[in-house]
């Protein structure tokens, strides 16, 4: 009875573990790497949720194309996109999802960014974003 009940909890801690757990690197990686798209974008307007967590919507111009496979997305394009944010009260959760402090994204200028095109527009690949200082002439976010 008690060899019955401990596999129950392991299978039961199993499979509600793997609900909250972070995502291994490898995933992230092939992620930047199958990405269609990696720009640096000026940030011209950040609008954050509503809510304490949520998706920030970026809006800004590319400054820098790493990669462009569709040609879309030359230098002065205007696009969009989520990212994962949360208000620096926010209990943030575990998860795949890389969240940004609201905070930062509000004061930061340029981003990094890995894209996938959707039917609406464009999505972080897999949460793939990193603010930076300035533009750069070599990615700062690299693939590998």
């Amino acid at each position: 009875m008690v060899v019955r009940g401990l596999c129950a909890a392991v299978l039961l801690s199993l499979f509600c573990g793997g609900v909250h757990a972070m995502m291994a690197p490898e995933y992230y990686r092939a992620a930047r790497q199958e990405a269609p798209f990696h720009v640096q974008v000026a940030i011209e307007k950040m609008t954050p949720p509503e809510t304490a967590l949520g998706r920030c919507l970026v809006t800004g111009k590319v400054v820098e194309t790493f990669k462009d496979e569709a040609g879309r997305l030359p230098l002065g394009t205007a696009l969009s996109f989520g990212v994962a944010c949360y208000r620096a009260n926010a209990q943030v959760p575990v998860g795949a999802a890389i969240w940004t402090p609201l905070e930062a994204l509000m004061i930061a200028r340029f981003i990094e960014v890995y894209l996938v095109e959707r039917d609406d527009g464009f999505d972080v690949a897999l949460w793939n974003t990193r603010i930076i200082d300035a533009p750069s002439a070599k990615p700062q976010f690299n693939a590998d």
